[in-house]
């Protein structure tokens, strides 16, 4: 059976460094890296999910603006509850003043609990999740009007076993863009993005996750130079999985809120960090601290 495919023009959250807007929130400067220069990353995401009757084969977790981890779950009526630590270290490089290159790899560690008729079973495990590789650009700076920018990544290797490893590759795409307006001191955005997956082999059964559409809208204010505070939500839509050339489940949509912190440390180190809670669909909720240093010249 030929799977729905959703079908969108998105618009993605990506930020420039402009020196003239030196009193405006630290999500412009820190989201597009200088010409030549390299940035390292390290996000770390604890996700706490409780599920009921799980019909769905992927569960996703949010791990930045535009930036996502697929983690096979397994299908059952039980009741789950579920503790995930994931941790993500990347790398981007400015290519030109308007185009970065990046990449990111990713691991998960799952403590899920879980009741149905049969009793009561706890799992653990400790896996690698997956890795990426994106190009970030900016098409238009902020002036007579918003600035926009676009980003498209690809999923090198993905992990798609459930408690082991077996990975695939190449299966995964991720584009969307995004618009932002800055008013000092404030910054209102708005970013979207599809998500893309192919059928891919999991042990001898085929499994193609849904596709998924994000609609991200965003204020940040900056307190000072060197604090900055974000409030912003995002819409989910995702598509019904695909099992051995059968649909899984429904299709589904959820509602949650961001809450975030920003503060430069020092001119090399940002930390970041970033609350997020369900206010509709299922009942999860996350904590990102992400920690942003630049590389100087006599680094390279």
């Amino acid at each position: 059976m030929v799977k729905d495919r959703f079908f969108i023009s998105c618009f993605l959250l990506s930020l420039m460094i402009p020196t003239a807007y030196a009193d405006l929130p630290l999500t412009i400067e820190d989201l597009l890296t200088a010409e030549r220069r390299w940035r390292i990353e390290l996000n770390t995401t604890y996700s706490n999910n409780d599920k009921t009757n799980l019909d769905s084969r992927y569960g996703i977790i949010q791990i930045g603006q535009n930036q996502f981890i697929s983690i096979p779950t397994s299908v059952s009526d039980a009741r789950q509850n579920s503790d995930i630590l994931a941790i993500s270290i990347g790398a981007r490089y400015g290519l030109t003043l308007n185009s970065e290159l990046y990449s990111r790899i990713s691991g998960i560690a799952e403590y899920t609990r879980s009741m149905n008729t049969d009793g009561r079973s706890n799992v653990r495990d400790i896996r690698a999740s997956d890795l990426w590789f994106g190009l970030n650009h900016r098409f238009s700076d902020d002036n007579e009007t918003p600035a926009l920018l676009g980003f498209a990544e690809v999923a090198l290797a993905e992990n798609v076993a459930w408690q082991d490893e077996e990975f695939v590759y190449g299966k995964s795409l991720l584009i969307g863009m995004t618009t932002y307006r800055a008013i000092d001191p404030i910054v209102l955005s708005l970013t979207t993005g599809y998500n893309y997956s192919q059928t891919r082999d999991v042990g001898k059964n085929e499994d193609n996750p849904g596709d998924f559409i994000f609609v991200n809208p965003s204020m940040s204010f900056a307190i000072n130079n060197q604090v900055t505070t974000t409030v912003g939500g995002r819409w989910q839509a995702r598509d019904r999985d695909e099992y051995n050339g059968k649909q899984w489940g429904i299709r589904t949509t959820k509602t949650s809120m961001d809450f975030g912190l920003g503060y430069s440390w020092s001119k090399k180190l940002t930390l970041q960090v970033n609350s997020r809670f369900d206010i509709s669909g299922e009942a999860n909720s996350s904590t990102s601290l992400n920690m942003i240093y630049k590389l100087s010249q006599k680094h390279l």
